[in-house]
Order: C-alpha cells, then structure tokens, then sequence
C-alpha cells in the first residue's frame, strides 16, 4: 500500500485519466527579440519563444509568471546569453512573489576587442513556495541601452520544476 511519503517519491503517480496530471514544470528557451538594458532593466522576462510546461500551464508567458499551483518546493534556474560592450556590472536574479531571493554577479564583455562579444550569465533557487505564489526571472544592468539579452534562436533558457518528496516546513 502506498504511503504519503512514497506517493510523492513517485512524482505525484501521473494518471491523465483521473486527472492527476504530475508535478508541474516549465522550460522555455529563446526570446522573441532582444531585451534592451533601457527598456527591460528590472522588470520580469516575458514573451518566451518556446515554452514546454506541463499540462496545466503554470506559467503565463504574456507577464513571465510562472504559477505555483500547489504547496511544494521547487528548483528553477536560468541562463542569459547578453551583450555588454563598456564591461559594466550586470546580473540575472530570479523573484518569488517579487521578492528577489537569488542573483548573480557578472562583471565581462568589453566588446570583440576583449575576445568575446557575447558573455552568458546563470543564477539558480531552491524553495518552498505555496499555492498561489509566482516565480519571475530579470536582470539589470544599469539600464544602459548598449547591454541587451540576445533576442532569437535557443540561446536564454529559464526552468522550474517541483522537486518530487521534498517537505515544505514553511507551516
């Protein structure tokens, strides 16, 4: 007989006939254009090229929230390829409720003449959300209208996923 625990263990027993459709998760790849520093400073990522997620949508491309729809914990990260010819520093962070609870620190570019005209950042989280709660991804840079994220192709990646057995202590 199936206990709590082990029901969780096994990722929620997806069944789409009696509507238990599996942890949610969500992976989207590309942006539609480019995102100006100027323009896209601090302000959550939206307007995914490509988006896979699970069957009931958590994530609302039109604002970049993705919708927590139960109590859980979850691991998201994500990936900006950018531009940043005066070397300033920049970084990528991920929000919870528009709380900022994970950033990174990246200070490169300078342009072809430093080697490398594109430069690619990362920040992950870990944690307990409840139903109801909505994650984001941003970055800032300055709002210097020179920086901006690559715009096309598979380059920038944002995921979150529930992690299966994991315990919510939040209360």
């Amino acid at each position: 007989m199936a206990t709590y625990k082990s029901w969780m263990l096994a990722g929620y027993q997806q069944n789409d006939t009696n509507g238990r459709h599996g942890l949610q998760w969500m992976h989207t790849r590309g942006l539609n254009n480019h995102r100006y520093g100027n323009s896209w400073n601090n302000t959550d990522i939206s307007d995914w090229r490509v988006v896979h997620q699970s069957y009931d949508s958590p994530l609302d491309n039109s604002n970049g929230r993705f919708y927590c729809r139960s109590k859980g914990v979850v691991f998201s990260t994500v990936t900006f390829m950018f531009t940043n010819p005066n070397t300033r520093d920049v970084h990528c962070h991920l929000h919870v409720n528009g709380t900022q609870y994970s950033l990174s620190n990246d200070h490169c570019g300078g342009g072809s003449s430093n080697g490398h005209t594109w430069n690619g950042m990362t920040t992950s989280l870990c944690f307990a959300v409840n139903e109801g709660d909505y994650i984001t991804c941003r970055f800032s840079a300055n709002s210097a209208s020179d920086f901006y994220l690559y715009g096309g192709g598979n380059y920038n990646n944002w995921q979150v996923f529930y992690l299966p057995g994991a315990q919510n202590n939040q209360g």
